[in-house]
């Protein structure tokens, strides 16, 4: 990446500034400085507050057992999924059932929306209202923020009814099917937490309206920042739904809180990460409760 110097007054313009796209600010500027208004990282996560450790305590949930037919098996795995859920608010799933290359195609059509020219992108672009079908924007809630945050994104509501860009080519088809399994997936693991709860397999299936709920989609994409000390991917924060399913491209940047310390989360090949949301700590009565993460900046990007 080119640098360039930057004068006072040029910082100023910076503050003032409104950028639509981070990936195109990056690309476009070369910029050695980030605007002050992204100087979202005011107390670093630092050795203190951090512990590699950890990581290797990440639970670990293996889809096809918690399915099994043998009760003895599946019941192992559902108290598994209690103590996963309890104590840590999230977990890796290995083993379930969608197929890898289907992950990267993906991740491949992701990369290739973000690199879509600026005016098809701007066809989508975020006008404010959470309920768009389709959204393209930058930070995490610009209008309500003093500072932003170093992110572009694509928001997609899948469900109930299915949307989503026909740009790049195929983009659309593969995103149905990933939207399809994972629905499949999803059902699957609430009726396993709903057992870890001592409920009928169903109950919050049927007293949540699963099946009419609605289902989003965010691809986030995160450029290379020339001044990672200073800027945040996305600021703390825990999802509002009952789950999360996270796909990471290899890169990393993912933590998680852990008994007050940031654990960094290196996900295991083809597996997803699981959060528990706001919506499942309240229906939990708090046994479950929403994990907080984070996106520390790094001098590369990922999704």
């Amino acid at each position: 990446m080119a640098t360039i110097s930057s004068s006072s007054e040029h910082i100023k313009q910076l503050h003032n500034s409104n950028i639509s796209s981070i990936k195109a600010y990056a690309e476009s500027n070369g910029a050695s400085t980030i605007p002050s208004n992204y100087h979202s990282l005011k107390e670093q996560h630092d050795d203190t507050n951090h512990d590699d450790e950890l990581a290797a305590s990440i639970p670990i949930i293996d889809f096809s057992l918690l399915t099994s037919d043998d009760p003895q098996i599946h019941s192992k795995v559902v108290h598994q999924l209690a103590e996963a859920c309890a104590q840590w608010g999230f977990f890796m799933l290995t083993n379930h059932g969608i197929p890898e290359n289907l992950m990267e195609e993906l991740l491949s059509k992701s990369r290739e929306f973000h690199d879509l020219p600026a005016e098809e992108k701007a066809k989508f672009g975020d006008n404010g209202d959470p309920f768009s079908p389709i959204r393209h924007g930058t930070s995490f809630h610009p209008p309500a923020e003093d500072v932003h945050y170093w992110r572009d994104f694509l928001k997609v509501l899948t469900s109930p009814v299915f949307n989503f860009p026909h740009k790049p080519s195929g983009y659309r088809e593969v995103g149905f099917e990933y939207s399809r399994k994972i629905t499949v997936v999803a059902r699957k693991l609430i009726q396993g937490i709903s057992e870890s709860l001592g409920l009928e397999s169903n109950s919050i299936i049927e007293s949540s309206g699963f099946d009419s709920g609605s289902q989003i989609m965010a691809v986030n994409l995160y450029p290379p920042c020339p001044q990672p000390h200073l800027a945040l991917g996305l600021p703390s924060h825990s999802d509002v739904g009952f789950l999360t399913f996270l796909i990471q491209n290899g890169i990393g940047g993912l933590q998680v809180k852990h008994k007050g310390k940031w654990v960094n989360v290196n996900p295991l090949p083809n597996s997803l990460v699981v959060n528990i949301g706001d919506q499942l700590e309240a229906v939990s009565n708090g046994r479950y409760a929403s994990v907080t993460q984070s996106n520390p900046q790094q001098q590369g990007h990922k999704d």
